[in-house]
């Protein structure tokens, strides 16, 4: 489904990203400017993301939202590579179609998780010998996603796909809800930072 960068209405200008309601019936409203009523700018959004089928609809950027609860706080986190325990698992490219199955049943449930209908560029898969163990993708020389497919080694996943950064310190986000990954950095030693984004759940 079609995304809209740039969607004007008569009391602002938001974002609308609709990607994910064919996947997860998720819609979200990224508010640019408002030069009207707030309220009535969200109305004007959601109906138009509920009438493209959202079920339900997040919402973040340049508006107070604070009375509505949060959904998702995406945090950055970043640790010097050189601090990372050492790891005998190997992170290799791939463009096998089979990640993107895979990736989307690992981050089906994360919130505000991409969900991909083929598998996209700097795409990896993570190997204990010949043992397939977990997934990931790098963004920019930054860990985008890291999931473990065997109970136990979410940390050499994430050890074996930072081997693949140029960059000495490995930066991220996550978000604070997904508390399995949020316990996993935190063991590591990566830092929290800014919060980049507030995803609030609008209806």
């Amino acid at each position: 489904m079609k995304d809209f960068p740039i969607f004007p209405c008569s009391d602002g200008v938001a974002s609308l990203i609709l990607n994910e309601i064919p996947h997860r019936g998720e819609a979200y409203i990224l508010i640019r400017s408002v030069f009207g009523s707030p309220e009535r700018l969200l109305r004007e959004c959601g109906d138009f993301c509920r009438g493209a089928g959202a079920e339900k609809i997040y919402v973040s950027g340049e508006a107070d939202l604070s009375l509505l609860p949060v959904y998702a706080r995406l945090t950055e986190r970043s640790l010097e590579k050189a601090l990372l325990p050492q790891t005998s698992a190997r992170a290799e490219l791939t463009e096998d179609p089979e990640w993107t199955a895979l990736y989307n049943q690992s981050f089906r449930q994360v919130h505000a998780a991409k969900t991909y209908e083929k598998t996209p560029e700097n795409a990896y898969f993570i190997y204990d010998g010949s043992e397939r163990i977990g997934l990931g993708q790098l963004i920019d020389d930054e860990l985008a996603a890291v999931a473990s497919l065997k109970k136990g080694y979410g940390q050499d996943c994430v050890c074996a796909l930072a081997e693949k950064i140029c960059q000495k310190r490995v930066k991220l986000l996550c978000a604070e809800e997904n508390l399995p990954a949020s316990r996993l950095y935190d063991r590591l030693g990566f830092t929290r930072e800014k919060v980049k984004r507030v995803w609030y759940l609008y209806r």
